[in-house]
């Protein structure tokens, strides 16, 4: 009996409980002890493929919506007045034709402030573990309101933007048809993200083929498939997401990183959220999806070109010196996984060409309520309460500091703001 008491005694005071652990999660005890929508990670469980590395993406008509929270999460996501200056909405930073990204090594918000990360794509973010580069969101409810109180990305206050949107019999409207409760802050988060699960994309020629042998990847996409696995990029890079489910250290040592890599002098990965040495240089693996239409690329937006990406790679992860060859391939492999749509139906697209277009790439309940138009720049923004103008001399601003578009038709870059869909990603703006 004393010597069951004592090891019972050792056990206890060994247990992490005792030894001091870190605090629990709270959004992960939620998590836990919520009872709703299962999560959208876990989809396709019952595919011949699912406990393969590779479980393809299944069609967003087979999830749950709420055609009227979408409609709410697709306005929200569009207003620039969720901005404390009325010039930056979640659209700004999250275009569909740049992939859901804006083209920038680093986001720019309020006030022309530059963010220490890379905006990281919302398309198909309703399949990762976590959001954001650190992972401090949980879910996309809660990603969804980080950037309107970050200061360098909307900078606004959370109460005011409550205050304001209670102001607006729209909103008021659409809100209490939504919601028993109306407008409150978990509502707000709640919408938009609604609207980002919208964004998913599946009609990649990757995702095809998983679906369906007979539709066959290029020649040169197949090596690059066959040569991903052998170098162990699929290690990392895999499931419904290919990537979006763990956290890993960039490269094989901190030195070496430091030695390629400025950043990671000022941007410590997950430590700056977890205070844990073990987890500098360590970022949420980014899921691979339309990775080709998301140009620059990693957490601090270093890289320019998915050939440097890529050769990068072999020699951060796999401790190899990719040839041309490898490279060339990887890459085709990785233009497999583009949207059919975004990463080349709509080029060569006349001006008057392209709102349809975009429209049919949205949920019809997006736009019932505007006789089946997609709304454009200056009129959408005037249906909004922010600051219209304001925001378009921010897009424009942007557009021609990137690098695509647009003299009437559309070339490989985004063109105006009425085509830009996405959500904000944006970790720890000063860190996305």
């Amino acid at each position: 009996m004393k010597k069951s008491l004592g090891l019972l005694m050792a056990v206890t005071l060994m247990s992490p409980l005792a030894q001091g652990a870190e605090t629990v999660d709270p959004d992960y005890l939620a998590f836990l002890q919520a009872r709703g929508e299962a999560p959208w990670i876990n989809a396709a469980a019952d595919h011949p493929l699912a406990n393969t590395a590779y479980r393809p993406l299944p069609p967003l008509a087979s999830f749950p919506a709420d055609s009227v929270k979408r409609d709410l999460g697709f306005d929200l996501f569009h207003d620039a007045s969720l901005s404390r200056d009325g010039t930056v909405g979640c659209n700004t930073c999250h275009m569909g034709m740049r992939g859901a990204t804006d083209g920038r090594a680093q986001a720019v918000g309020i006030g022309g402030a530059t963010g220490l990360r890379n905006t990281p794509t919302v398309f198909n973010a309703a399949f990762n573990f976590r959001q954001f580069w650190d992972g401090r969101s949980f879910d996309l409810d809660a990603q969804s309101l980080a950037p309107i109180t970050d200061p360098v990305e909307m900078g606004h206050d959370l109460d005011t933007v409550l205050e304001l949107l209670k102001t607006n019999p729209n909103y008021v409207s659409k809100f209490a048809e939504a919601y028993p409760d109306g407008v409150t802050a978990a509502n707000l988060g709640n919408a938009i993200a609604q609207h980002t699960k919208d964004m998913t994309r599946t009609d990649s020629p990757f995702n095809a083929h998983l679906n369906d042998s007979a539709n066959a990847l290029s020649e040169q996409a197949q090596r690059g498939w066959t040569r991903f696995n052998e170098l162990g990029c699929v290690s990392c890079h895999n499931g419904i997401n290919l990537g979006g489910n763990s956290y890993q250290r960039l490269g094989n040592t901190p030195d070496f990183v430091a030695a390629v890599r400025a950043s990671a002098l000022t941007d410590e990965g997950l430590a700056r959220r977890t205070q844990r040495d073990d987890d500098r240089q360590v970022f949420k693996v980014p899921g691979l999806h339309n990775v080709a239409l998301t140009a620059p690329y990693f957490h601090d937006g270093s890289v320019a070109t998915l050939e440097e990406a890529v050769a990068q790679m072999g020699e951060l992860q796999a401790g190899r010196q990719l040839d041309e060859q490898d490279v060339d391939d990887i890459v085709a492999f990785l233009g497999s996984l583009n949207s059919a749509f975004f990463g080349g139906g709509m080029r060569g697209m006349t001006a008057e060409q392209l709102p349809e277009a975009m429209r049919q790439q949205m949920p019809d309940a997006m736009n019932h309520e505007h006789g089946g138009q997609m709304m454009q720049g200056h009129d959408h923004q005037q249906m909004m309460q922010g600051q219209g103008n304001q925001h378009m001399m921010h897009m424009q601003q942007m557009m021609q500091n990137s690098n695509g578009t647009t003299n009437g038709t559309v070339d490989a870059g985004p063109a105006d703001e009425s085509a830009a869909d996405s959500s904000h990603d944006h970790s720890n703006h000063g860190s996305h």
